[in-house]
This record gives structure tokens, sequence and C-alpha cells, in this order.
């Protein structure tokens, strides 16, 4: 074989694509995941699970539902990717708000107003949830992690509180499950015509009686007295 033959087979065999390096399917499109949880929670937080469609979060995010699938299978798969990254976000805001002082009673209250907060939406998570609790699939070991993380920054909280006086000498550990149950009890068998900030206070009282001091009940109790007053005043000025 000739030079000249040699390199017009060897540069012919270069131009062909090379069948090992050949994807298959589209590539991915960069954000689309992050903009498919945006837009499935935001309708999620409107309607009831039973009534989302998969065609309804492809059309908000305006692609294909194809690539809706491609990301997340099922409707199931996608309602839990939401879950956890809303609980994930939900955790980084109570640590910020924690972060930032004050009395650890009252802490211990935005705890339960931001939590009661995030789940009044989702209440169907817990029922989605409950099931797959004892097993030991991907989704469980998820939800422990995350409520796991949940359950430390109460307990943290509350040994503020006892540290400060404000709630008796107990097993924080403990007394951090109690409250999360309290708060899951509450956001899944309210009724319709229930409110948010009754059942915050409903939830605080019931846990400081058990577990506060008089010291802490009572400053929980001005604090109330005075965001009610800055209330009256505020709604009372001319506008």
């Amino acid at each position: 074989m000739s030079t000249s033959a040699a390199s017009l087979r060897n540069g012919a065999a270069a131009a062909r694509p090379s069948r090992r390096r050949r994807r298959r399917g589209r590539p991915p499109i960069p954000g689309v995941r992050d903009a498919i949880l945006r837009a499935a929670e935001a309708i999620f937080t409107r309607r009831q699970y039973h009534e989302v469609q998969m065609e309804d979060v492809a059309t908000a995010c305006g692609i294909g539902k194809g690539t809706v699938y491609r990301q997340f299978p099922s409707k199931r798969d996608l309602y839990l990717a939401v879950m956890f990254d809303g609980i994930a976000r939900l955790r980084v805001e109570l640590e910020r708000a924690l972060a930032a002082g004050g009395p650890p009673a009252l802490q211990v209250e935005r705890i339960v107003r931001g939590t009661l907060t995030f789940f009044w939406d989702r209440r169907f998570f817990f029922a989605l949830i409950h099931g797959h609790e004892s097993r030991s699939d991907a989704d469980a070991r998820e939800w422990v992690r995350q409520r796991a993380q949940l359950a430390a920054l109460v307990e943290q909280a509350l040994a503020r509180a006892v540290a400060a006086g404000q709630v008796r000498r107990i097993d924080c550990r403990i007394a951090a499950e109690m409250l999360l149950g309290m708060m899951r009890g509450v956001n899944r068998y309210r009724i319709r015509d229930d409110r948010l900030e009754p059942l915050v206070r409903a939830v605080v009282d019931v846990f400081m009686r058990g577990a506060g001091t008089p010291a802490g009940r009572r400053l929980v109790a001005r604090a109330r007295r005075a965001s009610r007053l800055a209330t009256a005043t505020e709604t009372a000025l001319p506008s």
C-alpha cells in the first residue's frame, strides 16, 4: 500500500465518529432540575396532590413532559424531591433565626411558627411518607436524615432555654421529639377553619405548661402582649 493511500484511509477513519464516544439522548439542560422543583413547589402549594399533573409542571417550566420525567420518574418522586429540598431550606431559615439571638423561649416559638408555616400547605407529605418511615429505601433514609437535623436544631434551642431557666431541666432530646410530634399532629389533623397563629400559640402553650418554667411562660406572655399592642398601634395610625 502506498503512503498516500494509507494517509487517505487513516484520514477517513479519523473523520468517522467513534461509536464509543457517541452519547444517546439529549444533553442535560443547565438548571432544569431546579427550575422544575421551583415550579412544582408553587403548584403543589396551590392545589391538592391528586389534582396536580406532570403536564402542569412541564407547562409552568416551558419544557416538554418528557424532560420532567427524565428528571423525576413519577409524581411521587417529584413531590418528595420538592419536600426534601424545602425542608433543607426551612432548616437554614430556622438556623438563621436562632442565630439572631433573643430569649431562648421565644426561639422555641419561632421554630414552631416556622415549621407549622412550612407544612401548612404541604399536609399530604406526612401521609405520603408515613408508610415508608419503617422501610430502608432511599426516600425513607432521606426523611430520617432531614428529620434528625430538624430534631437536633430543636434540641439545641431547648438546651439553651434550660440553661436560661426558661424550660425545666428535662431530657432535651425527648422534649424535642415531643414538640416535633405535636407540630406533626397539628398539621395532619387540623380542620379547614383552623388558623396558623392560634395553633402556634396552642402548641407553644401546651408545651411550655408541661416543660416551661414560670419565668419562661411569663416571658412568652409578655412578648405576645407587646406584639398585640404594636399591631393595635399600627392599625390605629392614619394611613
